[in-house]
């Protein structure tokens, strides 16, 4: 069991301030640090995350940098490969590429790019990827590519997790990924997902991203509530009348918070031991998957000092109850 933290969106931030950040969650213990991807948001969403993880590999050294989704259908197959194998290579082999297909018409529209093909790019861009990082020669002409060659190569081979809610997606993450990656890692999600992927297997991750709110000193609740709501508000805005998290989440009203209260959206909230308690909670909802990797959003648009201190502060109460727990139960 890994546990990383994310997700690092940029909205309202200046952007320079992701490395300290960063650099908190590794002195923090954390596993990974993640990054995800919007376009023509007003509210200036990181639109370049391997941009980004560029930027923090020669600050870290030992954590891992995820993506947490790039929209893959966005970019050109190409490009995405070279970016990645150059961020790959930069961090000395940290990268974990997780890619979805978003959902944000506005987005396919600025890119030129038709949604109805997004399903079928993702399938044809898994294999691409894959070959393109053997450094030889290769085509694909699903996607456009004759005898094309990325080099340098990565320093190691960069698992590709895929993103997705839909049956098709999650069977597609089972059958050519190495990990599926749930946004919104809720029970009744990641119970579908487990159904839909079938056995456990020991080459494949379960990735699920945990929306955590802790209610002591060094927490800041107040902050993480306030700007979680903001950040909330952008989503749905562009979620109303959209197919989103495929029915098992209500569609948004597009005005206000359609829950009501962002408390909500928090999945675990309250004291360390009730955190602890509920992360523990999801764990067992994952019993069985030897490769789960926990990933806490404990970061919203805020000053970063504020989130340097509630990840330090999750380093202290939070991470190693959390592992030593995880290693007593494990037979």
């Amino acid at each position: 069991m890994k546990v990383g933290v994310g997700l690092w969106t940029g909205q309202g931030q200046d952007y320079r301030d992701v490395v300290p950040v960063a650099v908190a969650a590794e002195a923090a213990g954390f596993d990974s640090f993640w990054v995800t991807e919007h376009h023509g948001l007003p509210d200036g969403y990181l639109p370049s995350p391997l941009t980004v993880l560029a930027a923090l590999a020669p600050v870290t050294s030992r954590i891992t940098l995820g993506t947490g989704l790039v929209l893959a259908p966005l970019h050109h197959p190409l490009r995405l490969a070279e970016d990645a194998a150059v961020v790959d290579l930069l961090s000395g082999g940290r990268l974990v590429l997780g890619l979805g297909l978003g959902y944000a018409e506005h987005e396919y529209r600025a890119f030129g790019v038709d949604p109805r093909t997004r399903g079928s790019r993702l399938e044809a861009l898994v294999g691409a990827l894959r070959q393109a990082w053997t450094g030889e020669e290769f085509s694909c002409a699903a996607l456009g590519l004759d005898r094309v060659r990325v080099t340098p190569t990565p320093a190691h081979d960069i698992p590709i997790w895929l993103g997705g809610y839909a049956e098709t997606a999650v069977v597609r993450a089972g059958r050519i990924a190495d990990g599926h990656l749930v946004g919104r890692g809720v029970p009744h999600i990641v119970e579908t997902a487990s159904d839909q992927l079938g056995a456990p297997r020991t080459d494949f991750t379960r990735a699920v991203n945990v929306t955590c709110v802790l209610d002591a000193p060094g927490g800041a609740a107040a902050s993480a509530r306030s700007a979680f709501a903001a950040q909330q508000q952008v989503y749905e805005s562009i979620q109303a009348g959209r197919a989103v998290y495929a029915g098992l989440v209500g569609d948004p009203s597009g005005a206000g918070l359609s829950l009501g209260s962002i408390d909500a959206y928090v999945q675990v909230a309250g004291s360390a031991d009730d955190v602890v308690a509920g992360l523990r909670e999801v764990l067992r909802g994952l019993a069985g998957w030897p490769d789960v990797h926990l990933v806490l959003r404990l970061l919203f648009p805020e000053p970063p000092e504020v989130q340097v201190e509630r990840l330090a502060t999750f380093g202290r109460e939070i991470l190693p109850r959390l592992r030593s727990t995880t290693e007593e139960e494990t037979p």
